[in-house]
């Protein structure tokens, strides 16, 4: 592949994130309030005022309008500029990974769904079943595409079940013992189903170090939170951490299991 055509590809793909970056923000906003992310048109959620245009250009128009509404001059959140950057960010990171891949198109949509769930997360601490269930179904039909389409699977489709099967009953097994210990929950069913959702792209294989990435993260976040004086009651939520594990898991996945067994010692 010439370094014209590569440069072509990371600067395509770049550009692709930005945009989906920019539908991301409605399904952020819209999902969690049970909206529809296709009616009505992009809109400011203050004074209802219909973007034009040149009023929707990712990141280069919130600087344009120096993060407010033209219509009411109220701000406009960082959020929106920051996750079009970062779908953007993440999708060169894919690209320059995977190449010009048949299964470059199933990880940017598993990567731009996974930071979907993970602002939604951050923002309402909930992790929708009109994301996580359909991902669940879509991760299975990837994967089962590999009977007359091998190039475009992640894993196999018996790898994709189990991985729904171990992902969810995993975290669900160790919901229940907290939950039989401390006598209240220690995660939502949407952290269960989001775990269930990566075993069904890529496979029961990476469920257990996507967890394992999930709970170091978040540890040390959490550790961060009590030496700051948050309570032990304080609520973080865990999904961003499986995205992140899941992620990660997704693009170099050798890598992490090396470095896990020889931290084990192996």
């Amino acid at each position: 592949m010439t370094q014209t055509l590569l440069g072509a590809a990371y600067t395509l793909t770049t550009l692709l994130g930005l945009l989906v970056g920019s539908f991301l923000n409605v399904v952020v906003h819209r999902v969690p309030r049970r909206e529809s992310i296709i009616h009505p048109a992009s809109h400011c959620p203050h004074c209802g005022h219909v973007l034009r245009p040149w009023e929707n250009i990712p990141v280069l128009s919130w600087m344009a309008l120096r993060g407010r509404c033209h219509a009411c001059g109220k701000s406009i959140a960082w959020r929106y500029p920051a996750l079009e950057l970062l779908s953007g960010l993440l999708s060169l990171v894919v690209v320059w990974q995977l190449g010009l891949t048949w299964r470059l198109l199933p990880a940017l949509v598993f990567t731009w769904a996974l930071l979907a769930l993970t602002m939604i997360d951050l923002e309402t601490h909930l992790l929708p079943d009109r994301l996580t269930k359909p991902g669940m179904l879509a991760g299975l039909l990837l994967n089962g595409s590999a009977l007359f389409w091998p190039g475009l699977a992640l894993v196999t489709p018996l790898d994709a079940l189990l991985g729904i099967i171990i992902g969810y009953g995993s975290l669900w097994l160790l919901s229940t013992v907290y939950y039989r210990i401390a006598g209240r929950h220690g995660m939502g069913g949407g952290d269960l189903k989001l775990l269930g959702m990566i075993g069904a792209w890529l496979g029961w294989q990476a469920v257990f170090l996507t967890l394992f990435i999930a709970a170091l993260g978040g540890g040390l976040v959490a550790l961060g939170f009590l030496l700051r004086g948050k309570g032990r009651d304080y609520a973080m939520p865990f999904g961003p951490y499986l995205a992140l594990g899941g992620w990660l898991m997704l693009l170099w996945p050798q890598a992490i299991l090396s470095g896990y067994l020889h931290l084990l010692g192996s």
